[in-house]
């Protein structure tokens, strides 16, 4: 057993070791910057690098060494490329840089002039730009929280002032006055305030002009840099957690430089990721409706610039139902992204986007005036555009098998396919735990339902002896989200030691239309579990090399969920079951989760709580939970459970760990100090492989 544990161990780090791309920039057509992560086991964190390659014709002929990066924060190179802002941290302080040339220009240790709480640096909320001047850098932090003090507190003496604004008295009697944050990966923050930076001043402010029953979030210049659009996220009459969830209601608004304070009118609507079109005549964003499903398609929309009380929504590409047929005849399900590169304008007004599409990430380009899409094609996984400048376009691509890399091309070559469209930069990485494996899509069609399309992914060897590959069944959570084509450690690991998998993205999952997305609303713990049998049974049709009585149970969030719902639906199927952070009572978990809609919505109710509670809604989220099943599982079950988890509260899987034992299951439950995705390094490590020793220990005792 020791030899075993040492041997996955080892595979982990090597896997460990290949980074990731997150992002890269056309410094010019010669020179080109990227960003990359990396596990670093040893001091059990994320390391970020820096390299610079330096291109001839499209065609890498240097690159520097990687510099460590992992300190930034934020940083954002200025359009001139004269100056560099970087937010970085440094003993639990932030401090503001701004470098220039070969010289660091400005340091701000923010704290110190305590004007506002932390930046902002996640994806929602989170901006970082010059303005089109680069006099001045604008984000977004937590508003300053007043001060407070208890109602009795003896004090020194008051000296004698000489004249000047006195400080203003602390509150009484607010030490503990609760107010809500955005809930999961969001702790903390509360209150959004938009803060310009004067570079050649050094001075911070406050933008006025904000109404107090809103969180800004990703503010940007115009232009000409006389006001600023961003998102207005409504926070009455209460925030729902908002990381994974698209549904939240906010508006587009534009602030100028004198508090004057608009909104586009956008009820029952969630806008994200505003940005001007390259002429500052037009805004274009993401918009869906708040109700229903957490994640959906979107609709991309416009208007012009500036915003005033007469300004409406215009809808470029909008809600696809199913599928419609693009330019060459290509399939396109709608727009399940919920951003835009950086940089997304080619010439022509030709936005170009990245989406799930069915089991792959594909990009787009879309001309906003005609709504006409063309997709930037490719054949062997996902591709995801990073950046456009002068029409010469920077994507990453990547698949289950291979690593990113970093390919380049020209935008008209691209589109005619006329010559060498692509080019890579970086060379692909050899994965050697990975030789012989491949992948293979499977589209599916249920028996029932007025939604049938649905599809799979088989992960394995592409022959073998008779019954002898054991598979490990592994739906996606969500459930509104899809598994695509990119590299997945954890898969890569499990393939390493010989098993195969079907990654399962049920009815319900984005990237196959809207009503797929709807369909789902209801049926949970139903349609999903059916879909996930079906897809067993065709890849075991399929794939005769897999044996059928060697499947076990992997899956994470409303994934642990099903595979909850698969052992007990399904006791004498399944050998063995791994479940993270998995919902197993919707009724218990819409009192305490920060997305209490999410069961309503998920159960085919809509949320309130206003008025009487409505029994019944709490009956069928019951009904439909994996806890009805519990008494039926054979299978030994392993659970992986963060206690820092607002999403999915541990208490599920406390209560679930407690019934399996009653009823005489072998289980075992680790409780990590992390959150919901169990991201943290040492965290992920251990997860994983315990994941796959528990496995393994119970393929072996068949």
């Amino acid at each position: 057993m020791t030899a075993r544990v040492d041997k996955i161990v080892k595979t982990y780090k090597s896997l460990a070791q290949i980074p990731a791309l997150l992002g890269a920039q056309i410094q010019s057509p010669n020179i080109v910057n990227g960003v990359w992560s990396q596990r670093n086991l040893e001091t059990g964190s994320i390391a970020k690098f820096s390299r610079t390659l330096f291109i001839n014709n499209l065609q890498t002929v240097e690159s520097t060494l990687p510099v460590d990066v992992s300190k930034e924060i934020l940083s954002r190179l200025s359009e001139s490329q004269k100056l560099r802002a970087v937010l970085r941290e440094s003993d639990s302080k932030q401090f503001l840089e701004v470098w220039q040339s070969n010289k660091l220009v400005r340091v701000v240790d923010l704290a110190a002039l305590d004007v506002h709480g932390n930046v902002y640096a996640d994806v929602e909320f989170s901006s970082f730009e010059f303005s089109p001047d680069e006099t001045k850098l604008l984000y977004v932090a937590e508003a300053k929280v007043p001060k407070s003090e208890p109602f009795y507190k003896r004090k020194k003496p008051e000296e004698p002032k000489d004249g000047g604004d006195a400080p203003k008295p602390p509150t009484r009697g607010e030490e503990h006055l609760f107010e809500q944050d955005w809930g999961e990966q969001l702790v903390g923050k509360k209150k959004s305030v938009l803060v310009q930076y004067d570079i050649s001043n050094d001075s911070v402010e406050i933008l006025k002009g904000v109404p107090d029953n809103v969180c800004v979030a990703q503010p940007k210049y115009s232009p000409d840099g006389s006001y600023i659009v961003g998102v207005a996220y409504s926070v009455e009459p209460r925030k729902l957690g908002l990381i994974y969830c698209t549904n939240r209601p906010s508006t587009i608004f534009q602030l100028d430089f004198n508090g004057a304070y608009v909104e586009l009118p956008l009820p029952n609507k969630s806008a994200k990721s505003p940005r001007f079109t390259p002429d500052g005549q037009r805004i274009v964003w993401l918009e869906r409706a708040t109700d229903g499903p957490h994640m959906a398609c979107m609709t991309l929309a416009k208007t012009n610039a500036p915003l005033s009380k007469d300004s409406e929504a215009q809808a470029v590409v909008g809600l696809v139902k199913s599928k419609v047929e693009i330019a060459n005849k290509r399939t396109f399900y709608g727009i399940y992204n919920t951003g835009f590169p950086k940089r997304p304008w080619a010439s022509n007004n030709q936005l170009l986007i990245n989406t799930n599409q069915k089991y792959t990430i594909n990009s787009y380009i879309i001309n906003i005036d005609s709504g006409d899409i063309t997709e930037l094609e490719f054949a062997d996984g996902s591709q995801i555009v990073l950046d456009v400048k002068d029409d010469l376009v920077l994507a990453l691509r990547r698949n289950f098998l291979v690593p990113d890399s970093l390919v380049i091309g020209k935008l008209a070559q691209i589109v005619s396919g006329n010559g060498a469209q692509w080019t890579e930069l970086t060379p692909k990485i050899e994965v050697p735990e990975l030789a012989g494996s491949t992948f293979r899509y499977l589209d599916l069609v249920a028996s029932e339902g007025e939604v049938g399309d649905f599809n799979a992914i088989y992960l394995g060897p592409s022959a073998g002896d008779d019954q002898k590959v054991p598979l490990i069944v592994w739906p996606h959570g969500g459930p509104h989200s899809a598994f695509a084509n990119y590299f997945i450690l954890e898969a890569a690991l499990f393939l390493s030691l010989g098993y195969a998998i079907v990654l399962v993205n049920y009815r319900g999952s984005i990237g196959s239309g809207n009503d797929s997305v709807e369909f789902l609303l209801g049926k949970i713990g139903t349609t999903d579990v059916r879909d996930c049998i079906q897809s067993v049974e065709v890849a075991l049709k399929e794939y005769p090399w897999l044996n059928e009585n060697k499947l076990a149970l992997c899956g994470g969030s409303h994934g642990g969920f099903l595979v909850a719902h698969l052992s007990g639906q399904y006791p004498d199927k399944f050998k063995s079951v791994v479940a993270r952070n998995p919902v197993i009572d919707v009724a218990s978990m819409s009192i305490i989760s920060d997305i209490p809609d999410w069961c309503y919505a998920e159960a085919g109710s809509v949320y309130t709580q206003k008025g009487q509670i409505d029994n019944d809604t709490l009956m069928k989220m019951r009904t439909v939970s994996p806890i009805m099943h519990a008494h039926k599982v054979k299978a030994p079950t392993l659970l992986q459970i963060g206690s820092k988890d607002l999403r999915v509260p541990p208490h599920q899987a406390l209560d679930y760990y407690h019934r399996l034992k009653a009823n005489g299951i072998k289980v075992k439950m680790n409780l990590y100090d992390d959150n919901h995705p169990l991201g943290s390094v040492p965290n992920e490590m251990d997860n994983v492989i315990n994941t796959a020793l528990w496995i393994e220990e119970h393929f072996e005792s068949q």
